[in-house]
């Protein structure tokens, strides 16, 4: 069975007034209507008045929260419900809680403002803003795996769940499927959550949960990433090491780096390229090459032997100063 599609909310519309609205607006018009729709100054039909209620409070919530409102006015409900991305990825939706009795109190200041008329604790009005609100359930995380490519460029993540919704007379319970779509951005890291709020299964007295993914880094085939830098490890050879090479480095956008490398590759050495790092706000990291050197199995005695007389008198990595092997009595002679 189908669920019935949810009624976008207009916020200025219900409560009678125009996008440009001031704060002192927003009270006068929140405190004629909730007084007006209040449940128990309207017995004849209390369920659509607290209905009503509940909907004032929420237009309220929102237009008197200057970071909940500027999102509403430039991005309208769906972007205030579902979130916008900030810095560091993280996309926080909006949800009334249906708390509109605690948000009727704060304003009043008190727990029946109808008192002075005649209402005294024990009136329905009392018992009814004493009463505990539905459950939020608690939020359902799964991981969402991503390859160090796709964190690179961003990407388009669709995503099936299956979850238990009411039909449309909200008498049974029956599996529905959606699909949600996340958009990966260029430089996310792992452990960023992107939070569907109320996605999850509905009930009784319950609020459905949130659905929240949270970033998986894959391993990746030749990159390691260190915050916003890439390393890559080149395998030189001995030879190679002690003489000049060329290495080729591969890169997240489909490119193959060739980099000369004519000075001698001591234990530790590095290599830095400014710029071919991941995205971040502050602009591309760096990739950084790191040599693993490759030694023989074993070596003849003859090149041995070439190899003590080539490198007597070596420039040490620490000092960069020449040491020269003493002479013996019988080369003296």
């Amino acid at each position: 069975m189908e669920g019935t599609a949810a009624v976008t909310p207009d916020y200025y519309e219900k409560l009678a007034l125009t996008k440009g609205a001031s704060d002192d607006e927003i009270k006068r018009a929140y405190r004629k209507l909730a007084m007006k729709w209040h449940p128990d100054k309207n017995a004849d039909d209390k369920e659509v008045a607290e209905l009503e209620f509940q909907a004032i409070a929420e237009a309220y919530d929102v237009l008197t929260d200057k970071a909940k409102r500027a999102v509403y006015d430039q991005f309208g409900y769906e972007g205030l419900r579902d979130g916008v991305p900030d810095t560091s990825g993280n996309q926080n939706g909006y949800k009334f809680q249906n708390n509109g009795d605690e948000i009727f109190t704060g304003f009043f200041g008190t727990a029946n403002p109808f008192a002075d008329f005649g209402f005294g604790e024990s009136t329905p009005f009392t018992s009814r803003l004493k009463k505990s609100g539905p459950k939020k359930m608690d939020a359902i995380v799964s991981d969402l795996p991503c390859s160090l490519e796709e964190l690179f460029n961003g990407c388009i993540k669709k995503l099936k769940i299956t979850r238990k919704r009411f039909n449309a007379d909200k008498t049974e319970l029956a599996e529905e499927a959606k699909v949600l779509t996340v958009s990966v951005k260029p430089g996310w890291k792992k452990g960023t959550k992107i939070t569907f709020p109320n996605e999850g299964d509905e009930g009784e007295d319950v609020v459905p949960a949130d659905v929240v993914f949270v970033i998986v880094e894959s391993a990746h085939a030749c990159l390691i990433r260190e915050g916003a830098n890439l390393v890559y490890t080149a395998r030189v050879s001995l030879s190679d090491a002690l003489t000049e090479c060329a290495i080729i480095v591969p890169t997240l956008d489909g490119r193959k780096l060739s980099l000369p490398v004519p000075e001698v590759v001591s234990p530790g050495y590095e290599k830095s390229i400014g710029g071919e790092g991941m995205p971040s706000k502050k602009g591309r990291g760096d990739l950084i090459i790191r040599f693993k050197v490759l030694f023989p199995n074993f070596l003849a005695e003859d090149k041995k032997k070439v190899l003590r007389e080539t490198l007597s008198g070596t420039v040490t990595a620490e000092t960069d100063a020449v040491v020269e092997a003493p002479e013996t009595e019988a080369e003296a002679n």
